[in-house]
């Protein structure tokens, strides 16, 4: 009860201190202060009034509104209207909470097996990936997986072939059959065409014709502005103050664990993430051998963030090891060096989440399963696969939980 009378006596005389303000008659002066809290935050106004005797007031106010108009805007206008005979309108502008800002960045990286844009010994022949290279606009090799790969940030792949102009001497090869894989310089121009930003140059094609193959296809990828890296030279890629470093390796047996973990340390102190683009294990196999997965393995324990693997022509099972993924062979891609390859491959992508000190706080994966070819053989023009249960087949095999891609 003490505290309702304090409060209405409180009341009374705020309203009447306001009704006294519109008289004319001064005897004294006096000070109201007005607390309006908007959002649990008090803000104050000091507003010198006049005031009359006490028995010169006739009557009380017969209404008080209160009216609070509040925009969307970051300054919010405060407006308090006493009805009297003569009203006083106190006004008080606020500044509205800032909303806190997302300084999240993502990457997403998409990677492409085996692209081989060329012909053994760079013969044309009726269909063949030469025939097509001569006849066809270089929009034609990647035009169905340009709503992915154009839409990415970074595409990487596997060039798997020479390019060179020169009559140069192909490399002796002691096994049988042997393949060399080279064609004109200006079809580099197909990656760069095709939203392909880097490829590697680290596997056993690039070496068919030797130091003077190897440094013309080095050229000719400059040439159109595609980056390449091999076992000396990592691809650098960089977005938002964001580097990304990508180690292009062969990796045929353990023996090549040591130099790649001491790649991964090196990167490591001047780029935000490392990967691992390693070529490699037996072809036409689908299961990793053991000391594949070892060595993948260590590569995540030295600090990689992403392994992907190349070589088989085939796919083999993806594994997440420690929140890292590891694809142990991608398989191929636009592979110009067989008509009839097994007809299974993937896009297989990966963002990459920041904050705002540029520190990976997240990673997530997307496999796309693609067809290599359409057709009876090979058309040289990978193809998403449409149908759904297709498509299960191909995911079911990669996480483990089927040993059959068809």
């Amino acid at each position: 009860m003490k505290k309702m009378r304090k409060n209405l006596l409180t009341s009374l005389a705020l309203t009447i201190s306001v009704i006294l303000a519109g008289c004319t008659r001064v005897d004294e002066s006096y000070t109201a202060e007005t607390n309006i809290s908007i959002n649990n935050a008090v803000y104050s106004q000091t507003e010198v009034s006049p005031t009359l005797k006490t028995d010169e007031i006739t009557n009380l106010p017969s209404e008080i509104e209160t009216s609070i108009d509040i925009t969307n805007s970051v300054t919010s206008k405060v407006e308090t209207s006493v009805d009297t005979t003569s009203n006083i309108t106190t006004e008080v502008t606020t500044t509205a909470p800032i909303e806190e800002i997302d300084t999240t960045k993502q990457i997403t990286i998409s990677f492409l097996g085996d692209c081989t844009l060329a012909s053994q010994k760079g013969q044309e022949q009726t269909g063949n990936m030469i025939n097509y290279l001569n006849t066809k606009d270089t929009s034609y090799f990647f035009e169905k997986c340009m709503d992915i790969i154009g839409n990415d940030d970074f595409t990487i792949a596997n060039c798997e072939n020479v390019f060179s102009d020169n009559n140069i001497k192909s490399i002796y090869k002691d096994y049988s059959p042997a393949f060399w894989f080279r064609s004109s310089t200006k079809n580099a121009a197909v990656f760069a065409d095709n939203s392909i930003d880097a490829v590697s140059i680290a596997n056993n094609h690039t070496g068919d014709y030797g130091t003077g193959g190897y440094d013309e296809t080095k050229s000719a990828l400059e040439n159109v502005n595609v980056l390449w890296g091999d076992v000396e030279n990592p691809i650098i890629l960089e977005k938002d103050g964001i580097s990304i470093g990508i180690i292009c390796c062969k990796f045929w047996s353990s023996y090549y664990e040591d130099s790649i973990i001491q790649q991964i340390k090196e990167l490591s102190k001047k780029t935000t993430i490392q990967i691992v683009f390693f070529h490699g294990g037996t072809e036409k196999v689908h299961t990793p051998e053991e000391w594949k997965v070892s060595g993948c393995r260590k590569f995540v324990d030295a600090g990689a963030d992403l392994v992907i693997g190349g070589h088989p022509h085939v796919l083999q099972p993806y594994e997440e090891y420690n929140g890292v993924s590891i694809i142990y062979s991608i398989g191929n891609f636009c592979y110009g060096g067989n008509r009839s390859p097994e007809n299974r491959t993937v896009i297989y992508q990966q963002t990459f989440t920041f904050d705002g000190s540029n520190n990976l706080i997240q990673s997530e994966e997307n496999i796309i399963p693609f067809y290599v070819y359409t057709g009876s053989t090979n058309n040289w023009q990978p193809a998403p696969i449409e149908n759904e249960e297709e498509k299960e087949k191909v995911l079911d095999f990669l996480y483990g939980k089927s040993d059959n891609l068809f």
